[in-house]
């Protein structure tokens, strides 16, 4: 059954159960049904085009918007306001986008938007009550028509727009949505860029769950985070696997307060099990963590559930069995299968795979093959796997250019293009290293001609046209790109940067207390760097928006001290950010905790302990 009929039928036998609510309103099925439906109404009395934008922060009238279009049998483009303007520039244009639907925006965005597209305020009081008739959906004609459409990065230095089907949605929310039992909430946490955010949507409204919307500072806020998934009693959480050691180190010493919580579920990069994610799942028994894997291109197509003790869990759990109506196939480079247990490219194949790259069907042809024997299409995912002894599929790593930074997709190639574009070098190379917990992208350039530095300009040029998570932490020019003697990059030539604290141009001064000391540790940890001083500055040295609330979650969880984030930006260098937290004790009569090194677990678990017990006493 479609996912938009499921949840026609259910808001139809349900109307009066609550469906969504978010910062300011909250919905019935019935009244969000019923708001739906008048959207679509309206929208269907405007245009009469396939592709409709939506360009909104997360909200009820997000949600309503993206409902009125599949009740069309319409393909929702997701835009995020967080992009640069010439980014969603290339998107709009990339797709011939002619409506797109908006509540009150930046006066650059409407006029951008204005140029290319027509717009639709779903605000105004001007937006017309049609009063056409309920709209029924057409089930038959819609299994092949993009249900929506996201965009990966392209070696092309062009995003790539993925038309995924409403068969393909359909197939994975079928596979999601249980018998009807009783009801939780499911918080909308990925960004509208994201395909997981259909599946956050849908796996929730078909099922009679109720959907919490909050917004992107909310979701940034650890402390704002928390309190909502407690205050709503969050039953459901879809994490990027990059925020889990975070969200699990910042909620540890409470570890009470989220036991409503039943499914943790991730997915954008390899699932790592460290000591901290053991201890916070032990300590909360029922809450089950949840491995789920698929690209864009087909949505999740494995999962793997992660049962018994977590102390018994590897390190690197799989990435599991293959979902229902999805096949998955280990071949070599011939396009046939490896012997058992060994690597071999990862091929996808069922009623799972996307329609292919809108407008690009070159890039369709190369990417979506047929198989040999079954002539099957299959989706070439690019990752290298192994079957293990247990039927379980294992993730051995890629091929190509392309990483994943914070959950996103990255082709390097992109940011290269993007920085070819500035004019501003020779040559350029960008390299992805593992930096601590994240994903490090450094730029590598030549410039002959140019004695000053350009690695502020180079940044400015690229924040104008590339979102946040694409941006290099670190920039470095060289004489020449290094080659090897068949004439590919040395990557072990290149000089090493990232990693080393020695690379960074300022002075480095020693901390001068044992608080500094572990504020400097826990930093350094987080960003990826062997060491930092007392008076780096976290914003200069790498640090992105991951690697501060990863290190925001440390700190409060040595310190047992609610920092802010707004605490890193206020107080950006370590000395700084000790002073504070000294003097918030000092006016606050509160004693310090003697603080344990980041790498000794019991030590900070005794080091909070003794701090509640000061507390209490």
């Amino acid at each position: 059954m479609l996912f938009i009929q499921k949840f026609v039928d259910f808001a139809r036998a349900h109307p009066e159960v609550p469906a969504i609510v978010d910062v300011i309103s909250k919905l019935s099925y019935g009244e969000l049904y019923d708001r739906a439906q008048h959207l679509a109404e309206v929208i269907a009395s405007t245009s009469s085009d396939a592709m409709i934008g939506v360009l909104m922060e997360k909200s009820v009238d997000y949600i309503v918007s993206i409902l009125a279009i599949h009740l069309l049998g319409r393909t929702v483009v997701p835009l995020d306001r967080s992009y640069p303007v010439e980014r969603l520039q290339q998107m709009i244009t990339s797709i011939d986008l002619s409506l797109c639907l908006l509540k009150q925006e930046n006066v650059e965005l409407t006029m951008m938007l204005d140029e290319r597209t027509r717009l639709l305020r779903i605000d105004e009081p001007t937006v017309p009550s049609v009063g056409a008739g309920r709209i029924e959906i057409a089930a038959k004609m819609l299994d092949e028509v993009p249900a929506y459409v996201v965009f990966t990065s392209g070696t092309t230095g062009q995003p790539k727009p993925v038309m995924v089907p409403y068969r393909s949605l359909s197939t994975l929310i079928d596979w999601m949505v249980k018998a009807p039992g009783q009801a939780g909430t499911t918080l909308l946490y990925a960004a509208q860029g994201f395909d997981v955010s259909f599946q956050e949507i849908y796996s929730a409204l078909c099922q009679g769950d109720r959907l919490l919307v909050i917004t992107d500072q909310q979701k940034k806020d650890l402390h704002e985070l928390n309190r909502e998934l407690v205050s709503a009693a969050v039953t459901r959480l879809f994490l990027p696997t990059s925020m889990l050691i975070p969200f699990v180190t910042f909620n540890l010493h409470d570890s009470r307060v989220l036991a409503d919580l039943q499914e943790v579920i991730c997915a954008g990069e390899q699932l790592k099990i460290s000591p901290v994610v053991r201890q916070w799942f032990k300590a909360h028994p029922q809450c089950l963590l949840i491995n789920h894997y698929g690209p864009a291109e087909t949505h999740v197509v494995m999962e793997h559930r992660l049962c018994g003790e977590p102390e018994d869990w590897p390190d690197l759990p799989p990435i599991g069995q293959v979902i229902q109506a999805s096949t998955a196939y280990l071949l070599d480079d011939e396009l046939q299968p490896v012997m058992p247990g060994t690597n071999g490219q990862l091929y996808i194949a069922g009623r799972s795979l996307a329609l292919g790259y809108y407008g690009m069907s070159a890039h369709t042809a190369e990417k979506f093959v047929t198989h040999p024997q079954t002539h099957e299409r299959m989706y070439n995912t690019g990752d290298i796997c192994v079957l293990n002894e247990q039927a379980l599929f294992e993730y051995k790593g890629r091929r190509d250019r392309q990483y994943k930074v914070r959950g996103y997709r990255v082709e390097l190639k992109e940011i290269e293009t993007v920085v070819a574009d500035s004019e501003l070098v020779d040559d350029c190379l960008v390299v992805a290293r593992q930096s601590g917990r994240a994903t490090t992208l450094i730029l590598y350039f030549t410039a002959q001609e140019r004695d000053q530095d350009l690695s502020m300009t180079l940044h400015t040029h690229l924040t104008a046209r590339l979102p946040d998570y694409m941006l290099p932490s670190f920039y470095k020019k060289i004489a020449a790109i290094p080659l090897t003697q068949n004439g590919k990059v040395d990557l072990q030539k290149l000089p090493q940067i990232g990693g080393l604290r020695s690379h960074i141009s300022s002075s480095y001064v020693e901390p001068c207390s044992e608080l500094e000391s572990t504020v400097c540790e826990l930093a350094a940890s987080c960003f990826g760097l062997d060491r930092i001083g007392a008076n780096d500055n976290f914003m200069e040295i790498g640090a992105n928006s991951i690697s501060l609330i990863s290190l925001l979650a440390e700190l409060r969880y040595v310190l047992a001290y609610d920092f802010r984030q707004t605490d890193l930006f206020e107080y950006p260098t370590p000395r700084l950010l000790c002073a504070s937290y000294q003097y918030s004790l000092d006016t606050t009569q509160r004693v310090a905790p003697a603080v344990a090194p980041a790498s000794n677990r019991k030590q900070r678990l005794a080091t909070i302990q003794r701090f509640q017990e000061k507390k209490g006493g």
